[in-house]
C-alpha cells in the first residue's frame, strides 16, 4: 500500500511537472523579429533622408531574415506619416525614420496629433546632415552677398525672389525664414512635399533659391547643373570645404545642423529597443557604409536611446526658442 502511495505521488508530480514546464514553455515570447518590419518615411522618396532609412533597412533586413520595408506617407510636413507611427502598437514592427521635423513642427504648428516626447520611444540617431542654400549654375548669383544684394533690388522692384523648401514648418523652411531676417531681405517661400521635387524645380527654373542637404545637392552639384551659395551649421563642410558657413558670410541663426533617427511608439519593449539600436549603430560603423554617407555629407552617428532621448529634448527646446525669436508663425 506504501509502495501505491509513493507510485501515486510520483505520477502526480510528474504530470504537475509536464503541465507547468508546458506553460512556461507556452508563454515563453517568441524572439523578436518574427515577421516583416515596417520603417515608415513620413517624407516622399528620393531624399538623404529615405536614402539612408533604405540601405540600413536592407542591412537590418539581412542580420535579422526577416523583411524590412520602407513605407512612404508624406504630407503635412512629415505630420501624416509621424501621426500614423505614434498611434501603431508598440511591438517594434512599425518604426518611424523621421528627420529635424519632428521637434520643429510642434514649434511651429499651433497643434499637431502627438508630442515628439510623449508618444515616441527614441531608438538611435543615425546621422547627421548638413543643409546648403543653392541656385542654378547659371544664376547671377555666385556668392550669398550677391544674392542678398539681388533680393534687396528684387524687392525694390516688386518681385521678391523666392525659395524651395521641402515644406511648411520644415527645417528648411525654417532656414529661410532665418535667412530672410538676418540679412533684412524678403522671400517668397515655395514649400515642396519633399526634397526632390524641390531641387528639380530648381533646376527647371521654377524656382530661384532652394534649401537642400548635400545627400540631395551631391549629384547635381557634381554635374554642374546647381551651385551652392552657403551651409548651414557652425563649421565647414569636409566634402565641400569651398563652401563658406552663413555665419561667415555675415548671417546669424542658421548654425544648427540638421539629423535623422528613428523611434517606436511609445511603450516599446527595451529590449526591442536596445536590439534594434544595436544593429543599427554597427551597421553605421562599417567603413564602407562610413565611407559611402560621408561622400553625401551625412555623418553617422549612431547615438543609442539615452543619447538620442537627451539630444531630442535639448534640439526640442532650441527650436521653439529659435521660432519664438524668429517670430515664425505657421501661417506663414
Amino acid at each position: 500500500m506504501k509502495l501505491n502511495r509513493n507510485h501515486l505521488f510520483l505520477t502526480l508530480f510528474a504530470t504537475t511537472l509536464t503541465w507547468s514546464t508546458g506553460t512556461s514553455l507556452a508563454q515563453t515570447p517568441t524572439a523578436w523579429p518574427n515577421k516583416t518590419v515596417k520603417i515608415i518615411m513620413p517624407s516622399l522618396p528620393a531624399g538623404s533622408p529615405d536614402r539612408v532609412t533604405r540601405m540600413v533597412a536592407e542591412k537590418l533586413s539581412v542580420r535579422w531574415g526577416q523583411p524590412v520595408v520602407v513605407e512612404y506617407k508624406p504630407g503635412a510636413t512629415t505630420v501624416i506619416g509621424t501621426d500614423f507611427v505614434a498611434r501603431a502598437p508598440a511591438d517594434g514592427y512599425t518604426l518611424l525614420s523621421t528627420f529635424t521635423s519632428l521637434v520643429q513642427a510642434p514649434a511651429l504648428l499651433p497643434k499637431v496629433p502627438w508630442d515628439p516626447e510623449r508618444d515616441f520611444t527614441p531608438i538611435v540617431q543615425l546621422i547627421r546632415s548638413e543643409v546648403i542654400l543653392l541656385v542654378r549654375s547659371d544664376s547671377p548669383y555666385k556668392t550669398l552677398g550677391e544674392f542678398i544684394a539681388g533680393a534687396k533690388t528684387a524687392k525694390a522692384n516688386g518681385a521678391p525672389l523666392n525659395y524651395a523648401s521641402f515644406g511648411n514648418a520644415s527645417s528648411f523652411h525654417i532656414y529661410g525664414e532665418a535667412l530672410k531676417r538676418g540679412a533684412g531681405i524678403d522671400l517668397t517661400h515655395i514649400p515642396y512635399k519633399g526634397e526632390a521635387a524641390s531641387i528639380v524645380d530648381l533646376i527647371g527654373g521654377q524656382v530661384v533659391s532652394s534649401f537642400n542637404s548635400i545627400g540631395t545637392a551631391m549629384p547635381h552639384i557634381k554635374s554642374g547643373r546647381v551651385r551652392p551659395l552657403a551651409l548651414v551649421g557652425s563649421v565647414r563642410s569636409k566634402v565641400l570645404p569651398e563652401v563658406p558657413t552663413f555665419g561667415e558670410a555675415g548671417v546669424a541663426k542658421l548654425d544648427t545642423s540638421g539629423w535623422f533617427g528613428m523611434l517606436a511608439p511609445a511603450g516599446t519593449p527595451r529590449s526591442i529597443v536596445d536590439k534594434i539600436a544595436n544593429d543599427t549603430a554597427q551597421i553605421l560603423a562599417l567603413p564602407e557604409v562610413t565611407e559611402t554617407l560621408r561622400g553625401q555629407g551625412l555623418e553617422p552617428t549612431g547615438l543609442g536611446p539615452d543619447a538620442f532621448a537627451r539630444f531630442l529634448h535639448e534640439d526640442l527646446l532650441r527650436w521653439k526658442s529659435l521660432t519664438q525669436e524668429l517670430g515664425i508663425k505657421a501661417d506663414n
